[in-house]
This record gives structure tokens, sequence and C-alpha cells, in this order.
């Protein structure tokens, strides 16, 4: 997941190097953001005070702003603690990594313990990836209420393997507007392909060129989030519940609600909702 998630941002999806010499070359260059789309799941069992596991770990996983952790409370015997986390996380923080390997589980083995104890708040911490295809201006819509655990394909690869030229994302208006208006944006489209094109024959490097770019121009972006925080993303571009959301935005997280639903519900069961 990590791998696919670096080679969008570079175009680079048929690469010929091996998953394993990808992610060995980003640790190299420092590029560990791309390793918050890695999960890692835990299971931690904590029956009384004679446990091995230290009294501050479970508070610190609960406080901290990049793991989702709930749990279970079983009577007279301590609580049973499920935890998901970001690769990017346990890297950074060796001692906490060190502490939780032996509790570290499967996502199958998470669920299926946790559907023993018919505890489905920690379903909750499951992680979803998504890709998108969208504008750039409606990736922006979603990259700034999301928790940034987010790739998206650098703006030098605009032309989606169209030799010459750029990709454009039709708004959600454009199918249903008038004549008109349809001629103004095809203009307006072509006109800044033509910009682009040129700026690159002048000898202008891609990063530069895409200054000519309009805004509807496609983009590619990776999100991985966990129900809660997806959950959080559908409350404010889906449903709207703090405001009217763009159209474009609405749409996008239609397909990405769509899509995670049949596979929550397979963990979750049939009834199981990412509408809050």
């Amino acid at each position: 997941m990590v791998a696919r998630a670096a080679r969008l941002c570079y175009a680079s999806e048929k690469g010929k190097r091996s998953t394993e010499d990808f992610c060995q070359a980003l640790i190299e260059r420092g590029h560990l953001s791309m390793f918050r789309h890695a999960s890692h799941y835990f299971v931690i069992d904590v029956p009384n005070e004679n446990s091995k596991v230290p009294v501050w770990l479970p508070k610190v996983l609960i406080d901290s702003a990049f793991v989702e952790c709930v749990y279970y409370k079983v009577k007279h015997k301590g609580r049973i603690y499920f935890a998901s986390t970001n690769g990017q996380v346990l890297m950074e923080n060796e001692r906490m990594a060190a502490l939780l390997a032996p509790y570290e589980v499967t996502v199958s083995e998470f669920v299926t313990k946790a559907n023993e104890l018919h505890f489905s708040t920690a379903l909750m911490c499951i992680r979803y990836t998504v890709c998108v295809t969208t504008q750039i201006s409606t990736s922006r819509e979603l990259n700034r209420t999301s928790p940034n655990n987010i790739a998206e394909q650098s703006t030098r690869y605009v032309n989606f393997g169209r030799r010459g030229g750029i990709t454009i994302c039709t708004p959600h208006w454009f199918t249903c507007a008038h004549w008109t208006k349809k001629l103004l944006a095809r203009i307006a489209w072509k006109l800044a392909e033509w910009e682009y094109c040129i700026a690159l024959h002048l000898g202008l490097p891609p990063q530069d060129a895409r200054e000519f770019l309009p805004l509807s121009t496609a983009t590619r972006v990776v999100y991985t989030y966990s129900v809660f925080e997806w959950r959080h993303i559908f409350a404010l571009r889906l449903t709207g519940t703090t405001g009217k959301p763009h159209p474009n935005a609405q749409i996008a997280a239609q397909h990405i609600h769509d899509a995670i639903l049949p596979l929550h519900r397979i963990h979750a069961g049939h009834n199981a909702s990412l509408i809050s």
C-alpha cells in the first residue's frame, strides 16, 4: 500500500522496482509520510495489575492524535484495548513500537476478536484506503478537512498518459449547462492546455509550466483513514452537518462512501453505517 501510494505521486504505477526496494528508497530519502498508508492493528489484553504492559502505554495510545484506541471492559478482569495506527508513527516512535510489537495482529484477527466480544466500536478503528481521481480544486476541498494521511499525484504529471496535453475533470455543472457555458469552459481549458504545452516547448520544466494549469485539471489522491475519521469527513463533505458542501466534493465523497461501505459491512455486519 505504501509503494502504491508513493508511485502514484510520481505517476510511476508501472515501475519495475520491487515493492521492498521502493519502500527502502523512500526510507533512505526520508519520505516517511508515505508510510501513513500502512495500517497496523493491535489487541492488548490488560487483565490485572501484574500485566507486563506499562501502565502509561494505553493512556498514550488513547491520547495520541495518530492512534485510534478503544477498550472493552471485562468485568472484574481488566480491559482489552483495540488500537490501529500507521507505519510512520511506529517508525518515529521506536520504543512504543517495540512495546506494541508482541500485540500486533492481522486485520482479520482484529475483527475476529472484536466480534467475539460483540464490541462493534473496535471495528471503527479499521482503516480503509481509497484512490480518487478528481479536479485539483476538489482535492483541495477534501484535503482541507482530512487528518493528512494524503498522497497526491504531483502536478508535474498531468497528462494521464495523453501525449502533449492535459486531462480535464469536468465539474458538476458541465453536463447540464447551457451550450454557451460549455463552449466558454472548453475554450478556457484548450487555451490553458496550449499555454502549458508552449511553456514546455520553450524550455520550462513541468514543475514551472504547471502554473498555467486550470483548477479543473485532473489529479489523483490516495487517502487512508479509520472509520472514525471517514465518518467525520462524510459529515463535512457528504451530509453537510456543518454547512452545505461543495457539489464536486459531495460527489467525490459519495463515491468514496459507496466504495468503503460494502467492505465495512463485511466486518461490521449488514446494518453498519458510515454516516453518523
